[in-house]
């Protein structure tokens, strides 16, 4: 049977950090006519580089708006994605499997925040999700942000009642419905469990959570 909760959790604001990854490879030969420019905020960009011929190596680099070079990843092949959220503000993903994955969302001013432990974004583009671990009084937790507004909309964690055995998800993504879905293992009479969790209407103030 399904359990299904309105508004009855809290929220809270918080900073997260991140940090940007690096990669070493042997040399390769490049194709420098293959350079493409991912993404932008305002005249800030984020340009691939020095893409190998043969495979999906390449340098991420970004330039201020009076082309200030800054390299992100180097000879870097894992995930790097850039999200256009509007004409002056992108986020740049990366990360390896199995790894962490980090945000780093850039203005038009060229001004920088990163989100640590991304999980998963909407297709809309306006709700992502993160597992925070460094909190203060509140580690191991879900944090929902809206976009482009950054602001923290839900928190779920083992404090919230109806969450006590809340662990490190197993699995969590959006819907093509908009739903954010995701599972936790849990104890059930001694024996080991899964709690499933659907939250409709992310990041908007009439969500609603369903466990089952």
């Amino acid at each position: 049977m399904s359990r299904i909760i309105k508004n009855s959790l809290f929220v809270i604001s918080v900073l997260t950090s991140g940090s940007i990854f690096a990669q070493s490879n042997a040399a390769v030969e490049v194709d420098t006519e293959q350079d493409q420019i991912l993404g932008h905020a305002g005249k800030v960009k984020i340009k691939a580089e020095s893409c190998a011929k043969d495979n999906y190596i390449c340098d991420y680099v970004l330039y201020d708006a009076k082309d200030k070079r800054e390299v992100l990843l180097e000879q870097w092949s894992k995930t790097a994605h850039v999200y256009q959220f509007n004409p002056n503000l992108m986020g740049f993903l990366m990360g390896a499997t199995g790894g962490d994955h980090n945000l780093m969302v850039v203005n038009d001013k060229n001004q920088q925040k990163d989100y640590g432990s991304f999980l998963a974004m909407n297709a809309s583009q306006s709700c992502f999700v993160t597992y925070e671990s460094n909190l203060k009084n509140m580690p191991n937790s879900l944090v929902f942000y809206s976009i482009p507004d950054f602001r923290v909309r839900l928190v779920l964690n083992n404090k919230v009642p109806q969450f006590k055995q809340f662990s490190y998800p197993t699995t969590a993504n959006f819907n093509d419905n908009g739903d954010f879905s995701f599972n936790y293992n849990i104890k059930i009479e001694g024996e080991m469990g899964v709690q499933d969790v659907i939250i409709q209407n992310p990041c908007q103030s009439d969500y609603r959570v369903i466990m089952s």
